[in-house]
């Protein structure tokens, strides 16, 4: 399976300074431009499927970049960003201080990178048997990335998360993924 994945555009929090985790800002008007450039970028790219999490920066990305279009749609709370638990929509200083002990060890009230990369690699798991052959969007957030860097690519989750830090961004990643690649691992 083609898994393409983009994180959500650029939200409220994001231009605030504010690590976001489960807390639900709405996209910046700067972010809404990102996701109409996007749309552009992937208007004849054929996709089996789009998957966005449930929070609404990445199902407004996902309806920006896809609206108007015959692409099946759903919304799935496994790509969601980290629970930073106490700190949810903390600074993002505040979140980044911490973040690299938290491969292991949840955030306080929260959950841990390891607990990130069980819910993806268990979304991967089910969208490959339902699309072995197939090409799927994902549009999702920081930690889904670091996962699939660790599901797919195999890296040590630490080494993903690091080298997930400061100007990691771009428009997209492309993965090939197969079951028993996963085992592998």
């Amino acid at each position: 399976m083609q898994v393409v994945y983009c994180t959500h555009a650029t939200s409220t929090d994001n231009v605030a300074g504010i690590a976001s985790g489960h807390s639900d800002p709405d996209l910046a008007p700067l972010g809404v431009v990102q996701a109409e450039e996007r749309r552009g970028r992937w208007r004849e790219r054929w996709f089996d499927l789009v998957v966005t999490s449930d929070l609404v920066r990445s199902r407004r990305t996902g309806e920006i970049v896809f609206g108007g279009r015959d692409v099946p749609r759903r919304v799935d709370a496994r790509l969601r960003e980290c629970d930073y638990g106490e700190l949810n929509g903390a600074p993002r200083a505040e979140v980044e201080a911490i973040r690299g002990s938290r491969v292991r060890e949840a955030f306080p009230g929260g959950e841990s990178y390891e607990d990130v990369a069980a819910r993806v690699g268990a979304l991967l798991g089910d969208l490959g048997r339902e699309f072995p052959e197939g090409t799927v969007a994902l549009i999702g957030h920081h930690a889904p990335f670091v996962a699939l860097e660790h599901v797919v690519r195999g890296a040590a989750l630490d080494e993903a998360l690091a080298s997930a830090a400061g100007d990691w961004w771009r428009p997209e990643w492309e993965y090939e993924y197969s079951p028993s690649a996963e085992a592998a691992s």
